[in-house]
């Protein structure tokens, strides 16, 4: 994937529900991703604009993998549920 490759629609509502679920505001969640809290509103805003630099940052930070994150929430959140069960 290079990264001016369009990132699917659906990933800005998982952007938003991974980091509402881990209880973090956008402010924390930006400084964890090490971006603006500006950059991470427009993230979830508009997913197209994430490039795989991006991605990749957020699969370490919310320790999911980037399969989940581009195939649905549903397969994303059975997984974090999991995970924070251990």
């Amino acid at each position: 994937m290079t990264t001016k490759e369009k990132i699917p629609y659906y990933l800005k509502f998982t952007l938003a529900s991974l980091r509402t679920r881990k209880g973090w505001s956008q402010r924390e969640a930006a400084s964890k991703l090490g971006m603006g809290r500006d950059t991470l509103r427009s993230y979830e805003k508009d997913s197209s604009k994430l490039d795989y630099e991006t991605i990749e940052k957020i699969e370490k930070v919310y320790n999911i993998p980037q399969d989940y994150i581009f195939f649905g929430e549903d397969t994303a959140f059975s997984v974090i549920l999991e995970k924070d069960k251990t």
